[in-house]
């Protein structure tokens, strides 16, 4: 009896010891790797948070005319795999230090790669995703854990919440700084736009940016009609001040096919939510459709290195109406100085967003995003508003009465 009490005991120790030894491997935080990334990240961008300002405070100081003060008028900081902290190959999903990170970097533009796992099955469910040429998925899997999520268990969520919580925290001193979600969709289950698999799909994401919801631009009493991208013109030529503590939407996915269903809440019709729809015109990046009318772009940063001398004109005066947002060919490099300058500073593109672990120094001088998230371009790439023409009261003899004839009088 003693001799089976005491294998008994050294058993549930030997188990005790397998259930520990297996939970300190997967503890990711206590990796070298790990702890180099977050004190790059501390030491790269927490000491100058500080210094940062709103964009209220540029346009009221830079002489900026009142007709030029556009939305579209304005160069964007751009963070990439939001939710990742790095190094690029084989790196970790740690959203609240990678969110907090980007916040104080002056980050008010956030992409989110969007994909699903095969592994995963049906139903489809989005998650944040960081992939490869070959599309191979880079993070560690101890720090990204469900793999498979459900509703409830999606990174997606998490950084949404994060983004809120950091970009509006009083703490932040471009808080009143509106902020741009960027949902750039890698794929979409099979089936047509409007096909339930892929407005399931579609709605996961709706659900996940429910951090946002009273945030979120809808119908504005004095700025327009926003939602299902109903007036995509008049949201890029409204005054960047309008949309103080706002979150604009902007999506490559055609979600078109929420408008001919009626099984979807507001809060689950992700058409509903989406400001700008984002499309190509040479490169398709991920579901990123071509369309010949669009006020959003979405292209590689190479497409722009290659355009004909006698088209720069041309190229530059269609981007001052037009969101533009350009992302390396290659998913694990980054956008060069040199080529950040040209397509910037030759056609407006508004934003080339970096990844917070790899050092950007060209971006954050006076001239860009030292101070500010949002920089005003050159006066040569700006849309200037038209003005509002006062009709002239008509001359008296114009007046017709309404075709009425008038007796004549003695």
């Amino acid at each position: 009896m003693i001799m089976l009490v005491t294998m008994v005991t050294i058993f549930v120790i030997l188990v005790s010891m397998e259930t520990t030894e297996g939970f300190a491997s997967n503890d990711y935080t206590t990796e070298p790797d790990h702890q180099k990334q977050v004190a790059l990240l501390a030491k790269t961008f927490r000491p100058f948070a500080s210094a940062k300002r709103p964009v209220s405070q540029l346009v009221a100081t830079n002489g900026m005319p009142v007709d030029q003060q556009c939305f579209v008028n304005f160069f964007a900081l751009g963070c990439r795999y939001t939710g990742y902290i790095g190094p690029m190959k084989e790196g970790y999903m740690s959203p609240d230090i990678a969110v907090q990170s980007a916040v104080q970097a002056g980050c008010r533009v956030f992409v989110l790669d969007i994909d699903y796992l095969d592994d995963c099955g049906t139903p489809y469910m989005p998650r944040i995703v960081v992939r490869d040429s070959q599309n191979k998925l880079q993070i560690k899997r101890s720090s990204d854990l469900p793999l498979c999520p459900t509703a409830d268990q999606s990174n997606l969520r998490t950084v949404c919440e994060k983004i809120n919580y950091y970009a509006f925290s009083d703490e932040c001193q471009q808080s009143t700084d509106p902020i741009v979600i960027v949902l750039y969709f890698l794929r979409q289950p099979p089936g047509s736009e409007s096909s339930m698999t892929v407005l399931n799909y579609f709605s996961q994401v709706a659900k996940a940016l429910a951090p946002f919801k009273n945030r979120l631009l809808n119908n504005e009493l004095e700025g327009g009609s926003f939602y299902r991208q109903k007036q995509e013109s008049r949201l890029l030529i409204n005054n960047i001040t309008a949309y103080k503590g706002r979150v604009l939407v902007f999506s490559n996915a055609n979600t078109s096919g929420f408008r001919k269903v009626t099984t979807f809440s507001p809060a689950e019709d992700l058409d509903y939510m989406v400001n700008l729809r984002l499309t190509y015109t040479q490169t398709a990046l991920g579901v990123t459709q071509n369309a010949s009318s669009s006020f959003g772009i979405l292209e590689t940063a190479e497409n722009y290195t290659v355009i004909p001398s006698d088209r720069v004109e041309d190229v530059a005066q269609n981007t001052k109406m037009r969101w533009t947002m350009c992302l390396p060919k290659d998913p694990m490099t980054s956008v060069s100085k040199e080529t950040f300058t040209r397509i910037t500073k030759e056609f407006g593109v508004h934003c080339v967003p970096m990844t917070i672990f790899e050092p950007h120094p060209h971006l954050f001088t006076e001239a860009l995003f030292k101070t500010y998230g949002f920089a005003a371009k050159p006066p040569p790439l700006r849309y200037i508003k038209p003005p509002v023409v006062v009709p002239g009261v008509p001359n008296i003899s114009t007046d017709a009465k309404g075709g009425k004839l008038r007796a004549p009088t003695m």
